[in-house]
């Protein structure tokens, strides 16, 4: 017997650390709305699947994949989701330039060189997320730039 779209659905965003007001505010529709999906009351519709799909880093095809999603709609789903939002780039990006300025070999005489680099790098990426502060962010993206800055202010200040 398939599961219910409603199930699937309450259990990745509680996999995700989600509240349903969470949920409802990335998806722009109400916790109401929310609460009837996962008790089955309503189908979603494909926006709201793709967007869905898009959060939980799945494909649309594979949110509905074995639930009782309705295969005409399953049938009218894009193939593929964004998944990642500005500011997880954003993070990603400082992550790189982080495991690269931690793979530099210190040779004698370049520690100045170093120390220079990884001044510009902090300074750089400092400014880049503080620009963060004027967007509206939700609880989750909240917690992520913190996690950034934190790794961040650890990773340089050795």
């Amino acid at each position: 017997m398939a599961e219910s779209i409603g199930k699937r659905i309450a259990q990745l965003r509680k996999q995700h650390g989600l509240t349903q007001a969470a949920l409802a505010d990335w998806l722009a529709i109400s916790r109401v709305a929310i609460s009837h999906i996962e008790m089955d009351l309503t189908i979603p519709g494909e926006r709201t699947i793709t967007l869905m799909a898009g959060l939980f880093k799945l494909s649309p095809f594979e949110l509905v994949m074995g639930t009782t999603y309705p295969t005409s709609k399953a049938e009218r789903l894009p193939m593929s989701a964004c998944c990642y939002t500005k500011l997880e780039l954003d993070l990603e990006l400082l992550n790189n330039d982080l495991i690269w300025l931690a793979r530099i070999e210190i040779m004698e005489g370049e520690m100045n060189a170093v120390t220079r680099m990884k001044t510009e790098i902090r300074d750089k990426w400092i400014a880049r997320l503080s620009d963060w502060d004027t967007e509206c962010l939700n609880e989750i993206e909240l917690k992520n730039l913190c996690k950034g800055r934190e790794v961040l202010k650890n990773i340089c200040s050795h």
